[in-house]
């Protein structure tokens, strides 16, 4: 579903229909599950799949909040343009301050990535049983495999290329962010082109689709980069954005609607 809506498969009342199903039945207070509650374990021959039936311990493997594919979820939500969603799965990624959005969580190392938020079941027959527990928060919430590496570089570009909306590419600089209203004058240093950049973000009521792009006061002229589900980001050429940078700190600023 989450890759669908990523890649523009889905109409969008496909992608809503899809969405429900998620919030439905896959959002825990921790985030997106791959299940809505774990495969059933008999022993014996296998009958799903390997790690599903093999592993003896009820983590990342078997937990069914991989934070890898929570991430994909947040990816999703910023494609479809559910701004609060977006961030809020942004947050829950992030450990720092983690009970303070997540009051179940267990205690956990705060500077560094987590792979997953393992239910602290007994044994996968209590957690088969019990998984309810979860949605309620009656069960505590536990910090994955520490420093994986896939799932914190997914992250990262979220952070840079979603949340922030910057891609630079071969002929053009795409701005597409998905911010939350309550974020509005946010302001970030960053580099485009090998310079120093300030870019201010300007947010409407929605938190996404700009509508106006200035560098150093200059309007920059802009086409509409294409999205089946909302207003889709902005398209600036390259070399008019080369052309106005200048040897100093640069100042972008990003309207948003």
């Amino acid at each position: 579903m989450i890759h669908a809506i990523i890649n523009d498969l889905l109409t969008p009342a496909q992608a809503r229909t899809h969405i429900s199903y998620i919030q439905q039945h896959l959002l825990g207070p921790d985030g997106a599950r791959l299940f809505d509650r774990p495969p059933p374990y008999r022993g014996g021959p296998q009958t799903y799949f390997q790690r599903a039936e093999s592993s003896t311990f009820f983590g990342r493997e078997i937990g069914l909040m991989y934070m890898h594919a929570h991430l994909r979820y947040a990816q999703a939500m910023a494609r479809y343009g559910d701004v609060e969603a977006f961030f809020l799965a942004l947050c829950q990624a992030n450990p720092i301050a983690i009970r303070s959005l997540v009051p179940a969580a267990a205690l956990r190392q705060a500077n560094c990535y987590y792979s997953s938020s393992d239910a602290a079941f007994a044994d996968r027959y209590a957690a088969l049983a019990q998984y309810d527990k979860v949605k309620t928060s009656a069960v505590a919430l536990e910090g994955g495999w520490r420093i994986y590496s896939s799932g914190a570089g997914i992250a990262m570009r979220l952070l840079h290329q979603c949340f922030l909306g910057l891609r630079q590419e071969k002929s053009v600089l795409r701005i597409d962010p998905v911010i939350p209203a309550s974020l509005d004058g946010l302001q970030v240093e960053g580099e485009l082109a090998g310079r120093k950049v300030q870019i201010s973000y300007r947010i409407g009521g929605i938190g996404y689709g700009p509508t106006a792009v200035t560098l150093n006061s200059q309007e920059l002229s802009f086409t509409r980069e294409a999205n089946p589900y909302r207003t889709g980001g902005a398209e600036v050429p390259i070399v008019e954005m080369l052309e106005r940078l200048t040897a100093g700190t640069n100042e972008l600023l990003a309207c948003l609607g």
